[in-house]
């Protein structure tokens, strides 16, 4: 489990129709997913190129979060929070709802 660069964000926005998209921290993205009863699958995810030089480890950052929000079969919602696990019930990605 790894934990944002301080003074980074990332966001995703799930639409109608079966649309995600959002900010990897550098990169906006945007992409597919279906979903099940628990179950979800993403991608392919596409971004923009844009190179981010800092906060240090940034792309690395998102790189590591598209492929890990790619990796997700199942969901789990808790309150504000959102639990994304791949097909080995490891912890992929966790979000948490903005407060609008």
């Amino acid at each position: 489990v790894v934990s944002l660069i301080r003074d980074t964000q990332i966001s995703v926005a799930f639409s109608e129709g079966g649309r995600v998209a959002g900010d990897a921290g550098c990169n906006r993205f945007k992409g597919t997913f279906t979903q099940g009863d628990g179950t979800i699958s993403f991608g392919p995810l596409a971004s923009t190129r844009m190179r981010c030089p800092s906060p240090e480890g940034v792309m690395d950052q998102e790189s590591l979060f598209l492929k890990a929000l790619e990796s997700a079969a199942t969901y789990r919602m808790d309150g504000d929070r959102l639990e994304f696990r791949n097909a080995e019930n490891a912890l992929a990605v966790t979000l948490r709802r903005a407060i609008e």
